[in-house]
């Protein structure tokens, strides 16, 4: 009995979770495809994909911004890549790549903790800026990668399970540590739940900020890099579309986007959410088009949640600092 009254609480505080099983089994039973090794392995190569750039946006949302340049980071970092690896070699060209992105994350952490210009103004004129920087790498064209040993890393597998994956794991359990058991992982939580109390207690609060804008590049772009080696080649366009999607999966797994909660175990859990709806999508045969609409409605639905719980918290924390000033 007690058992059964602990599973009960467990599926009633892990509300995704619950409904991630329900639709499993529901998508399972409707359609014959799904339910394969061969699809399941491909939906964890793509929460692995997705989810290496969602570890970079779990940090910057924690610590109260977001960076909607990570899509097209992406899209760049998979055309660098691809096109340094005939000239210099699949590690230094990995080097290269994840530099730049140091480099360009680094402009932003600047100009939003430095010059205090909107996060949102900074991110949308980098995700412009790195868009063209893609295109023009290769003329609008996609560039092969033309290397076995970098292609390999796509193409291997631990018995069912794709390196891919692995890769995503290993540095989700890094960024499990370092948010729990380090200062630097505190400190980001102190920024994000209070930004003007945290200053005051003397954290220094611009280097945290520039520092989640970097971590936000350099996270996507590891996955523009595993992308291009997945597909053997780099697209000026294929990350694109992944800003959004991946948002939508820290919200959805609980990350608040005013910042000083969440953490990557959630992120996991919202991932796989929205990698097993466009699975889910596939293998039901629903439209592309009509895809979108509902991602887009997922997505207004999940911010429109986040904002009334935070509502809710602020009520309650003003009801309880009232009732504390009556006493006073």
């Amino acid at each position: 009995m007690k058992i059964c009254k602990s599973v009960l609480n467990f599926f009633i505080r892990e509300k995704i979770l619950l409904a991630l099983l329900v639709m499993f089994a529901v998508v399972s039973a409707a359609a014959d495809s799904f339910f394969t090794v061969g699809n399941l392995s491909n939906l964890l190569i793509q929460v692995g994909l997705y989810g290496v750039v969602a570890l970079g946006m779990t940090f910057a949302i924690i610590g109260g911004d977001f960076d909607l340049g990570a899509g097209p980071m992406v899209s760049f970092s998979s055309m660098a890549v691809a096109l340094l690896l005939g000239r210099v070699g699949v590690v230094p060209a990995i080097l290269i790549t994840l530099f730049i992105a140091f480099c360009l994350g680094l402009c932003n952490g600047l100009l939003v903790a430095k010059a205090k210009i909107n996060s949102f103004i900074v991110t949308f004129g980098s995700m412009v800026i790195l868009q063209g920087m893609a295109l023009t790498l290769g003329d609008g064209s996609p560039a092969a990668t033309n290397h076995p040993a970098f292609n390999q890393i796509g193409a291997l597998q631990i018995g069912r399970i794709s390196f891919i994956f692995i890769i995503f794991m290993v540095l989700l359990l890094a960024c499990h540590w370092i948010l729990r058991y380090t200062q630097f992982g505190r400190n980001i939580y102190a920024i994000g739940g209070n930004y003007e109390v945290a200053r005051s207690s003397g954290i220094h609060v611009d280097f945290y900020k520039a520092s989640l804008f970097v971590l936000s590049a350099v996270f996507a772009a590891v996955g523009g890099i595993l992308m291009a080696a997945r597909v053997n080649t780099g697209h000026p366009t294929i990350g694109d579309d992944m800003t959004m999607t991946v948002i939508a999966g820290v919200v959805i797994g609980g990350t608040s986007l005013s910042g000083g909660k969440g953490n990557v175990w959630r992120t996991l859990l919202g991932i796989f959410v929205m990698m097993f709806l466009s699975n889910a999508f596939d293998a039901l045969v629903i439209q592309p088009y009509i895809q979108r609409v509902i991602k887009g409605l997922i997505i207004i639905s999940v911010v429109a949640i986040d904002s009334y719980s935070k509502t809710k918290i602020d009520v309650g924390d003003a009801g309880v600092l009232s009732k504390i000033s009556k006493k006073l």
